[in-house]
């Protein structure tokens, strides 16, 4: 320490000057890097911290106040699932539900002035999480009766739809009809229907 005081009188004011201009700068370069960058640093990330939290909350408050919304939508959603499901082919079981089919479409054909001919239950396919049942019929009638038909079961209440047809005329040139009487096209008609069962989904 003795040493260094007489180092320090042995100096001209003029270097004493400039020596405690350099090492009052280098103390606050040490201050500087050592206590107020960190404070900064600190500083800035508290504020972020306190911004996201902040928008966080909101968030929060923002879906707090559409839960009433949320909920009534979903019940929305529910209703109308389940008028869509009381539209499907009602049935417990594949064999029931093409049961139900076929004594629908045998009733459709009859009101529109159908003979039916064959009826056939084909194998069930999944549907997504439902299973689709469909029946294949073959019917003897008129072009306007099958036009009908057809119409009646596109437009059914039950959702059913039509996945294939298939027409051959019957029609006979030598075929003789009474004096006066409308010459009348017979047509057999081969279609597939189907529709998702409202049933087990497995």
């Amino acid at each position: 320490m003795q040493r260094v005081i007489e180092l320090w009188q042995s100096r001209s004011a003029r270097e004493r000057t400039l020596i405690g201009v350099a090492l009052i700068g280098l103390l606050l370069l040490i201050i500087r890097q050592g206590l107020v960058e960190p404070y900064r640093s600190y500083t800035a990330g508290l504020e972020s911290e306190i911004t996201q939290q902040s928008d966080y909350v909101a968030k929060m408050v923002r879906l707090r106040n559409r839960g009433a919304q949320v909920e009534q939508q979903v019940t929305l959603l529910r209703r109308r699932m389940q008028d869509v499901r009381q539209r499907f082919v009602p049935g417990d079981t594949p064999a029931l539900a093409a049961s139900r089919l076929q004594e629908r479409l045998q009733s459709l054909a009859s009101a529109n002035g159908l003979e039916v001919l064959t009826t056939v239950s084909l194998r069930d396919e999944p549907v997504g999480e439902f299973r689709k049942t469909t029946v294949q019929m073959t019917l003897r009638g008129e072009l306007p009766a099958v036009a009908k038909f057809v119409a009646a079961v596109e437009n059914d209440d039950w959702r059913l739809a039509v996945s294939s047809l298939e027409v051959r005329g019957t029609y006979n040139i030598g075929m003789r009809f009474p004096q006066g009487a409308p010459k009348q096209n017979q047509l057999t008609v081969t279609l597939e229907v189907g529709g998702v069962m409202q049933g087990a989904n497995s």
